[in-house]
Parts: C-alpha cells; sequence; structure tokens
C-alpha cells in the first residue's frame, strides 16, 4: 500500500483548498489598470449650445491615454476612454474640440465644398485651443465655451 492511499482526507482536503485559492485569486487582485474618473460637460459657443461634433482630452503624460466624447446636439458630452461612459485616467490634459457641419448633398459639385466650422479652426488641435483640465478623483464636470 502506498502512503497517498492510507491519507485520502488529507489529499482531498489540500485539493480543496488548492481549488478554493485558485477561485478567491481574481478578487485579491482587484480591477487592474490606471484609474479612471468620469467626465462630463457642455461645450457652447458664443453662448449657444455646439450641435455636434467630438471633444478630445489629449494627455499630456505620456504614459496616459487621450479620451473621447461625442457632443450630442444640447452640447453635452460624456468621455469613454475604452468603454461607453468610462471616463478618463485621471491627469492632466489638453483638449481639442472639432465641430463641422457636414452637407450632404445629392449631387457630386465640380470642386468639393468645404465643411463649415461651428468653432474656430484653433480650437481643433490640442496644441493650439489653450483648453487644458485636470482629471480627478469622482465625477469631473467641464463646460467650455468657446469665443472667437
Amino acid at each position: 500500500m502506498d502512503y497517498a492511499d492510507s491519507r485520502p482526507g488529507v489529499w482531498r482536503l489540500g485539493r480543496l483548498l488548492a481549488i478554493g485559492l485558485i477561485a478567491l485569486t481574481p478578487l485579491a487582485c482587484g480591477k487592474g489598470g490606471p484609474e479612471m474618473a468620469k467626465v462630463t460637460g457642455k461645450v457652447t459657443y458664443k453662448g449657444q449650445p455646439v450641435p455636434k461634433g467630438t471633444i478630445t482630452f489629449a494627455a499630456i503624460d505620456k504614459n496616459g491615454r487621450n479620451a473621447t466624447g461625442a457632443i450630442q446636439p444640447d452640447g453635452s458630452y460624456t468621455l469613454q476612454t475604452e468603454d461607453p461612459g468610462d471616463g478618463a485616467q485621471l491627469g492632466e490634459y489638453n483638449v481639442a474640440i472639432a465641430a463641422r457641419d457636414e452637407e450632404i448633398l445629392d449631387y457630386t459639385p465640380p470642386k468639393p465644398i468645404p465643411p463649415k466650422r461651428l468653432v474656430p479652426e484653433k480650437y481643433e488641435r490640442p496644441q493650439t485651443s489653450g483648453l487644458t483640465k485636470k482629471v480627478e478623483r469622482g465625477t469631473n464636470k467641464f463646460d467650455f465655451d468657446l469665443v472667437d
């Protein structure tokens, strides 16, 4: 008779402990990755809601990730980094806002018609917009009232 056969209760207990530890490992590790915070707000130009476009928070930290959001007809937005509404990583950002009214034509014009900008061109690039924000823990609400 071999030693393992003489102590079946010990082996059974060892297997149960191993299975229990494996099952609890994901709980002990928690959610991985950088800390995120919800970011919402409203974009206006000369006091009026910007009805469409995108807003981009470009991370200043080289290890940070950008976050974007679609501007709704009332000017509101909610940022996302990976999943809708997940927000942005904590940190500092340069902000860009691009909004154009592109007409859909039922013919092809001889010369392309450039889309009408709904906000000044300087806001389209994070390097020229002059807009910066710091995302902190909790819910962040950042409104932007753009001017010429």
